[in-house]
């Protein structure tokens, strides 16, 4: 009776102490409070409500903006102002667009955060490193192409190191940010030039691009008034073009008139280019 006693009590302990470091090293996956997700908060766990105690959290992304840049690496901080015991918290973090579909990269330097996916969604959350901290920094890059409004839910553990999980506290926010679009009209990033040859065209328009980077570009046609012409399927210029001279053969609209037109080009960060042509 003694030994079955015993063991029961191991055993109990170990799971004990497998949870607590499983929660000094970081939330599980899907607890950031997003939607169709609950927070570290529930019974089973720290068995709180949310935004309950009298600390505070914050979560801004590039100091405090609220858009972001397509392609580009925003830094995202998160603190916690007066913590039950400084050198006991954590947090979890996402990035969610309008369909509530995982949005951008996440990218790790240091060693008080790690990488967690479930649900076909990627989560940043605090390591047991990073749980000696209160506040953190984290790389997200957007996405290359316009994912409208971005979601970053949060949640964050405030620990009182007390050995169990009662008495802890868990925070939760969000924060959205709208892509932002460059104004500059006559200006592609990384473009440095661009030609068509030959001019007049017959059927067929040869594109040469100059790019000093990896671009995303979309191009169409307008008449001589502005109106877009339709482009059937194939013949829509679109993708990302290497860096570098490229060549790109664009087969024009079988009932394109003859005429005077121009070629539009658009990056995916905003800028626009255009070069007029005649159709023989």
């Amino acid at each position: 009776m003694k030994s079955l006693l015993t063991r029961s009590l191991f055993l109990f302990g170990l799971v004990v102490y497998l949870v607590l470091l499983g929660n000094r090293s970081g939330a599980p996956a899907g607890r950031t409070g997003a939607p169709g997700e609950t927070t570290c908060g529930t019974s089973s766990c720290h068995d709180v409500t949310p935004n309950a105690g009298s600390a505070t959290i914050s979560l801004t992304l590039n100091e405090d903006q609220t858009t972001y840049q397509l392609g580009e690496t925003h830094k995202v901080t998160i603190a916690i102002d007066g913590a039950q015991v400084v050198e006991r918290n954590g947090f979890e973090i996402v990035a969610l667009d309008a369909q509530d579909n995982n949005v951008g990269e996440w990218i790790l330097e240091g060693n008080d955060k790690q990488e967690k996916t479930g649900g076909g969604r990627n989560y940043i959350t605090s390591t047991a490193d990073g749980s000696a901290q209160t506040a953190w920094e984290i790389d997200w890059k957007a996405p290359e192409i316009d994912a409208g409004a971005v979601t970053f839910y949060l949640a964050v553990n405030d620990a009182n190191n007390n050995g169990g999980r009662t008495g802890d506290d868990i925070y939760t926010t969000s924060l959205s940010a709208e892509v932002e679009i460059v104004s500059a009209v006559n200006n592609i990033n990384s473009l440095e030039g661009f030609s068509i040859y030959p001019n007049p065209v017959n059927n067929q328009i040869n594109l040469q691009l100059v790019l000093s980077e990896l671009t995303y570009l979309t191009g169409t046609i307008h008449n001589g008034i502005g109106q877009s012409i339709g482009l059937s399927t194939g013949q829509l210029f679109q993708g990302e073009i290497q860096a570098g001279t490229t060549l790109q053969s664009l087969i024009l609209p079988p009932n394109l008139t003859k005429g005077y037109y121009f070629l539009e080009l658009k990056s995916a960060k905003g800028g626009i280019k255009s070069i007029p042509f005649i159709k023989k």
